[in-house]
């Protein structure tokens, strides 16, 4: 079965090396970027099977460039990987077309979250946000 290969996003270097490290276990890290461009550019070339994504780079925000990745890549899921733990920014990421939404100081096992896109399901971390998505939707 192949590695499956992953593209970082994030404002900040020290979390892309972090996220290297963490990930280069489990997948194939393909990218680790803080320009939104770039990202977008290396996604089209690298053609990664999932792309973990801040909601904060430099040139484009998060929301923009999963819209672009969408359209670049529709078989490429998204996840993004943020700090921001509010219904607000969950909301809209889902509404983008994110497979997932995951708070960095509450994410244990970021590599079994990603699996479990890659496997197909929608995760969120806190659950009580998909939670609140859910209910707002009348699910």
């Amino acid at each position: 079965m192949p590695v499956p290969r992953v593209l970082v996003g994030d404002s900040s270097k020290a979390m892309l090396a972090f996220l290297e490290i963490l990930l280069e276990s489990q997948f194939d890290v393909v990218g680790a970027l803080t320009d939104g461009e770039g990202l977008v550019a290396v996604a089209k070339e690298q053609a990664p099977d999932l792309v973990v994504l801040d909601f904060s780079l430099s040139f484009l925000d998060g929301l923009a460039i999963a819209r672009r990745l969408q359209e670049a890549r529709p078989d490429c899921k998204v996840v993004f990987f943020t700090s921001h733990e509010d219904f607000a920014y969950a909301h809209a990421a889902f509404d983008v077309g994110a497979k997932g939404y995951l708070v960095k100081q509450l994410t244990v096992d970021l590599g079994h979250y990603l699996g479990r896109v890659l496997g197909g399901e929608r995760v969120c971390c806190p659950e009580s946000l998909w939670d609140q998505i859910q209910r707002e939707r009348g699910q």
